[in-house]
């Protein structure tokens, strides 16, 4: 079986036998302009390969990221609840959010704000079954700003034919259950299953992918969607050691963190957020990356203070080779220095996003007492960690880099353990372990029992 990945600068194609075995891995460069003539030209061109080898290609499955994936604005009622959820629900979905504005803050846009995000499709959440109807009144505003901006609804299920009405009938528009159907409880599933349809369907098929219908149609998921799937089923695995993963992926716009880490009673003793944590939880950091957002990265670094214990020199350093990543986004080290300042970025995205994903406890006073509250997932509780992507593919010192960064965010109070076992995904191929595990499970567990390499300080 034929298993690709589309992205906006490489396509990577593999043929695996059900043992999981790679017959033939390709990989070649893809222009942005022509993304999807790239990747056919690719998949032809492995085609011959296999039929050198007297084998055929009946079918092949891709995920893709192409032209910047899955860019999701998400419309809700309030920060801390609806929009909080729709952002959850999103990311989960393998959607990068552009954008999360509440009711108001989308009356106070306009048209300019809504080409500057590009947003693929807007979520549109808001209200509890049976209680506020904000909804109707986001999507007035949505036909006002964006008339063909394709939409998913999982809000308030009592508003779905006045929203329908609202939202006009010159666009797509999907109805999902219900995300919060009562408060602080978080019924995701429909919703990710409608962005991710909408995604193969409407955005690859007849907008990025468009010229090449053949490519479009075998597109089955966003490309960290099948990362998200393949962290699942390395959770349930079996393999030892690998129960509870936590996966970093780092590319050259964003860093995800991918964690399947069910909430014992404990955890759920002190849970602060409105929301009820999931078990599996996928974070993205858009200002965080090795080429795009390499700035932004050591922006938010400088900022948070991660930077304090650097030379005002080598600070300046790293912030012109951060400029330089942004300018030539085909960067490659090619001396130690370069290579050095790879994993110096690559250090610090890790840490901040894991940070995020993590969270920490405080102690909070309240007119009862003291209490104990947490942000983010508890990683105390990892198993392992996955890397994957970026320089972790190359460096020398992956363990190193991921050590470091663990400590650091221990040091800061943020919820890890020091020290984990670290997983380097040094053939890239996490995606395709998440691609196979839906139709062919035995063939993504034999694959992913060859996938990674064990490391150590």
């Amino acid at each position: 079986m034929v298993v690709g990945d589309i992205g906006s600068t490489f396509t990577k194609l593999m043929a695996v036998t059900e043992l999981g075995q790679t017959v033939i891995s390709r990989q070649v460069r893809t222009r942005r302009e022509a993304i999807a003539e790239g990747a056919a030209a690719a998949v032809t061109q492995l085609k011959a390969d296999l039929a050198r080898e007297g084998r055929e290609v009946e079918r092949f499955d891709l995920s893709s990221s192409a032209g910047g994936g899955l860019r999701v604005l998400v419309v809700g009622i309030e920060p801390k609840l609806t929009l909080e959820a729709g952002r959850k629900a999103s990311e989960t979905a393998g959607a990068r959010i552009v954008a999360s504005w509440t009711l108001a803050e989308l009356v106070q846009r306009g048209h300019a704000d809504l080409e500057r995000i590009a947003p693929d499709l807007a979520l549109l959440t808001g209200g509890t079954d049976g209680g506020a109807v904000d909804a109707i009144d986001a999507a007035k505003v949505l036909r006002t700003l964006a008339p063909a901006l394709p939409v998913v609804v999982a809000a308030n299920e009592a508003t779905y034919d006045a929203v329908a009405r609202a939202l006009g009938s010159n666009r797509i528009v999907r109805f999902a259950a219900n995300l919060m159907p009562s408060v602080g409880q978080l019924a995701g599933e429909s919703a990710q299953a409608e962005i991710r349809a909408l995604f193969v369907d409407h955005v690859i098929a007849s907008v990025k992918l468009a010229a090449r219908p053949e490519i479009a149609s075998a597109v089955r998921l966003p490309t960290p969607a099948a990362v998200l799937r393949a962290a699942e089923t390395i959770a349930t695995s079996g393999l030892p050691g690998f129960e509870r993963p936590v996966v970093v992926d780092l590319g050259g716009a964003t860093t995800d963190v991918h964690s399947v880490i069910s909430l014992d009673d404990a955890e759920r003793g002190y849970v602060s957020s409105g929301i009820e944590p999931q078990r599996i939880t996928r974070t993205v950091e858009g200002d965080l990356g090795m080429r795009e957002s390499a700035a932004t990265l050591v922006r938010a670094a400088r900022a948070d203070g991660w930077l304090d214990d650097l030379a005002p020199d080598r600070i300046a350093a790293l912030e012109r080779g951060a400029e330089r990543r942004i300018h030539e986004r085909g960067f490659l080290p090619e001396d130690d220095a370069e290579r050095a300042l790879d994993e110096q970025l690559a250090q610090l995205a890790t840490e901040i996003a894991v940070a995020r994903h993590a969270g920490a406890l405080r102690t909070t006073l309240t007119a009862t007492g003291a209490v104990l509250r947490k942000t983010g997932r508890d990683l105390r509780k990892a198993s392992c960690v996955i890397v994957t992507g970026g320089v972790f593919r190359h460096a020398q010192r992956a363990a190193e880099i991921v050590a470091a960064a663990w400590e650091r965010v221990a040091a800061r109070g943020g919820l890890v353990k020091a020290g984990p076992p670290v997983f380097v995904d040094r053939e890239y191929q996490l995606w395709a372990v998440g691609l196979l595990s839906a139709e062919h499970r035995g063939v993504a567990d034999a694959l992913l029992a060859r996938t990674f390499e064990p490391v150590s300080r």
